[in-house]
């Protein structure tokens, strides 16, 4: 079984196993990686280890408050949509913004096992925000500037972060959540389904909510989404 294929399992909650040795060694040496950067950086870095088994409370050690977020917060958006399509190679030195404002510089590495399954996430989150403004006011000073963005959303909860979500469906689509006729409801749960959300617990349950309808059409949303592509929806 490939990696790829264990990381894009969905719908489904994953119970929290405990760490073997292998993985506790891996974890305690990431630990002092981890306070060595956030003491030589000071403030500004924030270093996050994820266990993928529970993505509803994903954080289980966190140094730095850079983002706002405490051990038992939700994976970022990012983070889910990358696991749920199996994009799971490194990714360093990519910019993203918080809801506060601020500008980062990050870096995320997942996890794996001896058997290449992947089981948790090394991110490095750094605050740039005075040398982006420094960057920004020299850039006004230039003709025909451009920054590419990428959009990430650190929320501490569930419920935080599906908000942001659904928001922005609601924009794309032009429609309140509660108000959208079913093939732009369905146009929404493939939204959220590509970014990752139903991976994470009781997720199905808050956009049923959201959307003003059962939990049973979601699900047949989320099958109608899955036989289009071809996949199998577990409940």
């Amino acid at each position: 079984m490939s990696a790829e294929t264990v990381t894009t399992r969905t719908y489904g909650p994953r119970r929290r196993q405990k760490p073997s040795s292998e993985k506790r060694q891996v974890l305690d040496l990431l630990k002092d990686v981890g306070l060595a950067l956030s003491s030589m950086l000071g403030r500004c870095c924030e270093v996050v280890i994820h266990d993928t088994s529970d993505l509803e409370h994903s954080i289980v050690w966190i140094e730095g408050d850079v983002t706002g977020r405490d051990v038992g917060g939700v994976m970022s958006d990012r983070g889910l949509e990358n696991l749920r399509k199996g994009e799971v190679h490194p990714l360093f030195n990519y910019t993203t913004y918080t809801d506060t404002g601020k500008t980062l510089k990050s870096c995320s590495i997942w996890l794996r096992d001896s058997e290449g399954e992947i089981y948790g996430a090394f991110c490095i989150n750094l605050d740039v925000t005075p040398i982006a403004q420094l960057q920004d006011f020299v850039r006004d000073l230039a003709p025909d500037s451009s920054r590419a963005d990428v959009g990430e959303t650190h929320a501490q909860t569930l419920h935080d972060l599906l908000d942001t979500m659904i928001a922005e469906c609601e924009y794309r689509i032009g429609a309140s959540a509660e108000e959208m006729t079913k093939d732009e409801r369905v146009e929404m749960v493939r939204i959220l389904d590509e970014r990752g959300a139903f991976q994470v617990r009781n997720s199905v349950s808050y956009v049923a909510g959201r959307a003003g309808v059962t939990r049973k059409t979601i699900y047949n949303d989320l099958r109608e989404v899955s036989e289009s592509r071809g996949d199998a929806v577990d409940q």
